[in-house]
């Protein structure tokens, strides 16, 4: 799952490098300012069903039973989402006028929300059976599908072409495997026996998520109105952040791949806290060597995006300072906190540190401009991360007490 996390981002990254080489950055910046819009509301796909499947799935009796808990959780799911893309249909013009020629991207972009919900609905059930390899081939396949249709669609079509391939990827990467697995149907099930807090949990799931996701949006979103030039200063914004906010696959990569052990884990404080110190002796030292010698090279990589990109490398070598943070903390305890049932700690954490990131952007960024977005959000990847580990320490002293 690792190597196939670490190929997509390699992929992903190639995919944008062809983006930003063949349209304009006033046209790539409305692209992005349009995803993250997007970006902000992804979490609400599927009202939380299909995380809840993939933390109770680990509960259910038998491969029947994880069958049909899936098809519980899906239906309801892709139905709450094709509402939320007839929502994201009807207001686009409200929702994108800052940047007034995003629109056209934006409703490209929102049929993301019912993709992606159908590629991690597949990722999920596989990773509930224990065949990790077949969630990592998906992920492989969704990467490998998005450089070839950017490359095709982009030539023709232009940005639209690039949203259009962001759209399209995930449902054809899992469709195959859906196939084979049979798990596309629309069976309307009941919820068995066992699954209580099946929702609680989906919904502060999605809560958490969402407030994740309006951190990871609150800095472009005041970029859009504070920053002169604004379509071309968040495309340079952006393209910055790509490589820093990419090598999260490290750490997402094995709290993804050891979320169903730690699961499994949850009343046993002695082998949580052995995870942690493994995952600093390893993973925490490489994360250091690696986000290092980014900084270092960060003029040099900006360079492959375009000439006009290079004057973001001091917002790059900045949100790397916040990346370690991610890195050490924020990531490997949030994933905990969620495999040990405790999304709701995650979810008010996140309530936190948004209201935090908000605070610091509307102070930082008319003051220092997109230099200033990428100061206040690393200070607050560090923040958050704290917060989380803090959050983890008092479920395990709950746990030695009981």
């Amino acid at each position: 799952m690792m190597a196939a996390n670490v190929v997509t981002k390699l992929l992903g990254f190639a995919a944008v490098v062809f983006v930003t080489r063949h349209t304009t950055e006033e046209a790539y910046g409305a692209y992005s300012y349009a995803m993250n819009l997007v970006g902000a509301v992804v979490p609400f796909m599927g009202l939380g069903a299909y995380q809840a499947f993939l933390r109770y799935a680990s509960d259910a009796p038998g491969q029947r039973a994880k069958k049909d808990l899936y098809r519980y959780a899906f239906v309801r799911g892709t139905l709450f989402s094709m509402v939320l893309i007839g929502t994201l249909q009807l207001a686009a013009p409200r929702i994108c006028s800052a940047i007034p020629e995003s629109v056209a991207s934006f409703r490209v972009v929102a049929f993301v929300v019912l993709t992606t919900l159908v590629m991690e609905y597949v990722k999920s059930y596989a990773r509930a059976i224990h065949l990790n390899h077949v969630s990592a081939r998906v992920d492989l396949t969704y990467a490998v599908l998005l450089v070839a249709s950017t490359a095709l669609f982009t030539q023709g079509l232009g940005i639209l072409g690039y949203a259009l391939a962001v759209t399209l990827s995930p449902f054809v990467a899992a469709a195959s495997v859906a196939w084979k697995l049979n798990i596309l149907q629309f069976k309307w099930r009941g919820l068995g026996e066992g699954y209580d807090g099946f929702w609680s949990y989906g919904l502060f799931t999605t809560a958490g998520a969402l407030l994740a996701q309006l951190f990871y949006s609150v800095d472009v979103f005041l970029i859009g109105h504070f920053v002169g030039e604004k379509a071309a200063a968040v495309a340079v914004y952006r393209v910055a952040l790509l490589i820093p906010m990419a090598t999260a696959v490290l750490p997402i990569s094995v709290a993804a791949t050891d979320f169903v052990k730690n699961s499994a884990n949850k009343h046993n404080p002695a082998a949580l806290k052995a995870y942690m110190r493994s995952y600093w002796k390893t993973f925490g030292v490489l994360s250091l060597l690696s986000l290092s010698a980014l900084a270092w090279l960060a003029p040099w990589l900006l360079q492959v995006f375009g000439e006009g990109y290079v004057e973001g490398a001091s917002v790059m070598r900045l949100f790397l300072v916040g990346s370690l943070g991610a890195h050490l903390l924020r990531v490997p305890y949030g994933h905990l906190l969620s495999a040990v049932g405790r999304a709701d700690w995650n979810t008010y954490v996140n309530a936190l540190v948004f209201v935090l990131a908000v605070m610091a952007c509307f102070w930082a960024i008319p003051r220092w401009g997109i230099q200033g977005a990428a100061g206040a959000m690393a200070a607050m990847l560090w923040v958050s991360g704290a917060l989380y580990a803090a959050m983890f320490s008092l479920y395990l002293r709950g746990q030695r007490q009981d």
